[in-house]
């Protein structure tokens, strides 16, 4: 019974000494801001604010003290220590702070670190973070976009959470509104094409997007084109992304175009001289009227048509002519093109005064040569004289043919018959002898040079005298036109019909700075001379080739045309000394046309 009791007893004794005051030590732990968990060496977790009874021991207490978004932080107590409340400050990871993002323009979304956060303009509170309590808060990661804007990307900084971005723009849609006019004010109907492609007739609205894969990079801009082809010349405009909504073409009247002269000749190559097409393009006015007050009148005599307006016709374009001796009839040399591309050049005869008549093949030409250059003797035997690949197809010779009473009679002859090019002939009425030009194949410093030969072929003869053209209609001189090397200008030249002094025509300075060239002597005395020159000017001041005559001397120089169109090839009628022919392409094709001196 004493043994129980004094166990009991033992027992009460040790209860009362563990709660009664200084049989453990009492720590308080404080914790700055509340909500923290204190974790004690043994793991267990204290809700803090926490007063802890702890044993007393040589070696000090360690608690670790944590908050959800704080850094966590140690303590370390001793029972040793006097102070019995020890305090611990949390020192957060993350904050809110208020953030304010702009744009230009608004409306644009924003993503925070990856989330969505609305649009512009935008105030908000915001999330910041940093890794301890000793690092910088991390600026946050902002990206605003758009549709068709370029999207961007900032950090904003914790210390200034402010932002304004104007955005680049990377797409634009506008629609032009278009319409066109004559230069009266009238509208037309021009057909617009935009790059290339066709939108219709004006006045449209006209939808552009303009697009650019970096604000860095300019806009494009496209060509807004207008135009009635043939009737009124194209206009455009480049339009850019900022270009006015709404503008006016104003379309001239085409006046001038270009024109094409196909004209067989002879090209001198690096290797010698070939057969070849020359094909020209000179400007031609619409206006088919003459300026010159000595015209008495004027009248086209062919009906060749603008190719402008006929691209689908198979071509057909005057290249030469000749008058017939009696006056009635021209013959001409014309141009065309067979399936497969390959030009050829055959002759063909029309009735001057018959304007509505068509033209008759004169020759048979269903191989296709290049009959060309065509003139009739003017003494009245009606040999027919031209230059042609009929014999070699490979290079021009001379031929001849019979030709009374508008038809040809016979076959054709060959007149000239040798390895050299011979082309461009003319003649006399005198010995029946045809002059022409003659060069070496095969042999590239070779150059065109004077020959004659008789109509029956017998006794030909090469002058050594350059030349690029002949015409040999005076008894006493043969004509033709060579370049002056020292001006680079070509010139008309006088020779003896043996070769003999050679004689610049033209003194006239202002002739001497221009190109001169067609010449052909009248047939009637006194002997005149019309030939051309590009020394008069058309009213853009461009040289323009014109008709002019002259006295066999060179003297008296007289203009006979003033259009702007290229006017060559001028011939005398043989009928009537006060009619001259001419080729010209005024109204926009190459045709004969006669005009009559007052």
């Amino acid at each position: 019974m004493l043994r129980k009791l004094c166990r009991s007893t033992a027992i009460l004794t040790l209860a009362l000494a563990a709660a009664a005051p200084g049989w453990g030590v009492p720590l308080k732990v404080n914790v700055s801001p509340a909500g923290a968990t204190i974790v004690t060496e043994t793991g267990q977790r204290l809700p803090a604010p926490a007063t802890i009874d702890l044993k007393r021991r040589d070696a000090p207490y360690h608690f670790t003290i944590e908050k959800s978004g704080y850094q966590t932080e140690t303590a370390s107590w001793h029972t040793k220590e006097k102070v019995r409340e020890i305090s611990v400050t949390l020192h957060p990871l993350f904050t809110e702070r208020e953030v304010t993002i702009r744009s230009n323009p608004d409306g644009a979304a924003v993503t925070i670190n990856g989330q969505p956060a609305g649009v512009t303009p935008l105030t908000k509170a915001a999330t910041f973070s940093r890794d301890d309590k000793n690092s910088p808060w991390k600026p946050l990661s902002v990206t605003i976009t758009k549709p068709d804007y370029q999207s961007e990307s900032l950090a904003l900084p914790y210390d200034n959470p402010t932002a304004s971005l104007l955005l680049g723009q990377l797409r634009k849609e506008r629609v032009f509104s278009v319409d066109a006019k004559a230069t009266d004010g009238s509208p037309i109907q021009a057909s617009l094409t935009l790059d290339g492609r066709e939108l219709g007739a004006a006045p449209q609205k006209v939808p552009v997007v303009f697009t650019r894969a970096d604000k860095s990079k300019p806009w494009p801009a496209f060509v807004l084109r207008a135009e009635i082809p043939t009737i009124y010349q194209p206009a455009q405009v480049t339009l850019t992304h900022d270009y006015n909504d709404i503008f006016s073409f104003t379309l001239k009247a085409v006046t001038e175009l270009p024109v094409g002269l196909y004209t067989p000749t002879v090209d001198l190559t690096a290797t010698g001289a070939r057969l070849a097409v020359n094909q020209t393009t000179r400007l031609g006015t619409l206006d088919t009227g003459e300026r010159v007050a000595d015209i008495a009148g004027l009248a086209r005599l062919t009906r060749f048509l603008r190719r402008d307006q006929n691209l689908k016709a198979p071509l057909s374009a005057l290249n030469s002519y000749a008058i017939t001796p009696d006056g009635e009839s021209a013959i001409l040399s014309v141009t065309s093109q067979d399936d497969t591309g390959r030009f050829y050049s055959a002759l063909f005869l029309k009735r001057i005064e018959d304007d509505g008549g068509g033209t008759a093949r004169l020759i048979d030409n269903n191989k296709r040569y290049f009959d060309s250059f065509p003139i009739i003797a003017p003494d009245g035997s009606g040999i027919l004289v031209f230059q042609s690949n009929r014999g070699d197809l490979n290079k021009f010779d001379v031929f001849r043919i019979n030709f009374a009473d508008n038809r040809t009679a016979g076959g054709v002859s060959r007149i000239t018959n040798d390895q050299r090019f011979n082309y461009g002939p003319s003649y006399t009425d005198s010995n029946r002898e045809v002059v022409y030009l003659s060069i070496e194949p095969n042999y590239p410093p070779a150059r065109p040079q004077l020959s004659t030969v008789k109509l029956d072929g017998a006794l030909p003869t090469q002058f050594q005298i350059n030349a690029e053209e002949v015409s040999h209609r005076e008894h006493s001189k043969i004509l033709f036109t060579r370049m002056d090397e020292s001006t680079g200008k070509r010139q008309i030249i006088s020779v003896e019909p043996d070769g003999r002094l050679e004689t610049n025509l033209v003194s006239d300075d202002s002739f001497l700075a221009a190109n001169c060239f067609n010449p052909v002597a009248s047939f009637a005395s006194p002997v005149r001379i019309l030939f051309v020159s590009d020394r008069g000017k058309d009213d853009q001041g461009r040289a323009n080739n014109n008709i002019y005559v002259m006295n066999a001397d060179g003297s008296q120089i007289q203009q006979l045309t003033s259009n702007g169109s290229d006017d060559i090839l001028p011939a005398w009628s043989p009928t009537d000394p006060g009619v001259v022919y001419f080729l010209s392409n005024r109204g926009g094709a190459y045709n004969l046309w006669r005009l009559r001196l007052k």
